[in-house]
């Protein structure tokens, strides 16, 4: 039998006393009096009073559903929401985040044309400086440049029926999306930050470093596998795998890996040789990749010029290795962003050849 039309949201809760009311007060303010929304709170065993706040919400609403479970982690919390997911579409907020007031009008609009996936944008929200809207997904014409975060997307449930988020791993997110990109016939990406996400939030899984931001090596590896199972390794996703290798393995997990190993730099350069000729193993022509030529902007803004050369020195030889984040340090202390450059006649061809390249998914 069918899920019923409608949403089903699913919050994950875990020591986050300090947040729940905000998170779950947000949701009651946006969802308003429309029907056909299903709220299920996870408590995964919280040591905290999140479980007491939670219970309080699903007694005073209807459509608040309240679950406890022994701790088994954020993926584990998702996976069981999921089973008790009564709607066609399902999407996920984490617990220590909050919604705009528009959320549920914009996503409830969109479900209309029965996308398979909805991806919109969000805010980045830090601690110490102003917050920072990010775009949900790089090129909106392109599925595979959408970010890997599970909570600014909205999926139809039925995509869960074989796949589920990876337990006991952080990066759970980025092991799961790109194997739902495989599943996605059609989507719709909306044009507007929806979600609030505390970034970098004291005690949060992804503030802390440790051995664990290893797992995104896994992440990568397993939805490349998943890929080859499916014997889908068509051009237009050997470009987005790589575009994803590339971004994610050179830049973020290239800082976090820098804070983990401190001082000891020989071991910073142990890995990112190792994540180097990694990606050279599963994409030798990695330099050409369209989608990292498309995002100059990004790349540049963060590298500077020649961000391909760059990005080919980390791990080439320890001193190039050394040479680029030396470099890295002293523009990230200039706090200076430069004025936009003109758009060069290169970025013209680069934006036609995008423009001309058709995206088909098989």
């Amino acid at each position: 039998m069918g899920k019923l039309k409608g949403l089903s949201v699913i919050i994950p809760i875990y020591n986050v006393e300090d947040y729940l009311e905000e998170c779950l007060e947000s949701v009651i303010q946006s969802m308003g009096t429309m029907p056909n929304v299903q709220i299920i709170l996870v408590n995964d065993n919280s040591p905290d009073g999140s479980g007491k706040i939670a219970k309080k919400y699903a007694e005073t609403y209807s459509n608040f559903h309240y679950f406890y479970k022994e701790n088994g982690g954020l993926s584990d919390a998702r996976n069981y929401g999921l089973k008790f997911v009564e709607y066609d579409y399902v999407t996920f907020i984490d617990s220590d985040d909050w919604i705009q007031q528009s959320y549920f009008r914009r996503i409830i609009d969109a479900m209309e044309s029965h996308p398979d996936l909805i991806i919109f944008d969000w805010v980045d929200v830090f601690e110490d400086r102003a917050q920072q809207v990010v775009k949900g997904i790089d090129f909106e014409e392109f599925i595979w440049t959408v970010q890997p975060s599970a909570w600014n997307k909205v999926y139809k449930t039925d995509l869960f029926k074989n796949i589920s988020f990876p337990i006991g791993r952080v990066y759970e997110d980025v092991g799961t999306i790109y194997k739902l990109v495989y599943l996605a016939e059609d989507y719709i990406y909306i044009n507007e930050a929806l979600y609030n996400y505390r970034k970098n939030r004291q005690g949060s899984i992804l503030s802390t470093v440790s051995s664990n931001i290893n797992d995104l090596y896994e992440a990568l590896e397993s939805t490349y596998r998943f890929y080859q199972k499916h014997d889908a390794l068509t051009t237009e996703n050997q470009q987005g795998l790589c575009y994803q290798y590339v971004k994610l393995l050179g830049w973020s997990n290239m800082y976090r890996q820098l804070r983990f190993y401190k001082y000891n730099f020989w071991g910073f350069y142990r890995r990112m040789k190792a994540t180097r000729q990694l990606i050279y193993a599963r994409f030798p022509d990695w330099k050409n990749n369209k989608f990292l030529n498309w995002n100059a902007e990004f790349f540049e803004k963060r590298l500077g010029d020649n961000y391909i050369k760059k990005f080919d020195d980390i791990g080439k030889s320890f001193f190039k290795t050394l040479y680029i984040i030396v470099y890295l340090i002293l523009k990230n202390r200039k706090k200076y962003i430069s004025p936009k450059k003109p758009q060069s006649a290169k970025s013209n061809v680069l934006r036609s050849e995008k423009e001309a390249f058709e995206w088909k998914k098989h």
